[in-house]
Order: structure tokens, then C-alpha cells, then sequence
């Protein structure tokens, strides 16, 4: 079973809260924004690995989120 990317990142960084909007244009496709919250802090992203990148950013205070 495939678990969806809303879904992953609450299993892999549970202290965060997700979720996401969609933008839509009369003139181009719709896209999906993922956002992820905790203590104060909004980040957000238009893919799933991205987010998730920021997070690791956001929890180690390395670029590389190592």
C-alpha cells in the first residue's frame, strides 16, 4: 500500500502539524502548497521532499539538514 506524502511526513516528523492549499488559474494547471507548522514557525513548500529538506533544516541548523 503507497502511503501519501501528507501522510509520510506526519510519520516521519510527528512533532509538526501539515497540511496544504491549493492555487488554481483560469489560464494554468492547479497546484498544491504543503505547509508544516510547529511552535510558531510556518514553512512551506510545493513538494513534499522540499518540506520535508526544511524541516530537517529547521530541526539540526545544518543546510544540509544532516
Amino acid at each position: 500500500m503507497d502511503v501519501d506524502d501528507l501522510t509520510q511526513l506526519r510519520r516521519d516528523h510527528p512533532s509538526w502539524n501539515f497540511g496544504s492549499v491549493w492555487a488554481s488559474a483560469a489560464s494554468g494547471p492547479d497546484a498544491r502548497r504543503l505547509w508544516a507548522s510547529r511552535d510558531g514557525m510556518l514553512l512551506s513548500a510545493w513538494t513534499a521532499a522540499e518540506l520535508a529538506r526544511d524541516i530537517q533544516r529547521e530541526e539540526t541548523g545544518y543546510p544540509g539538514g544532516e
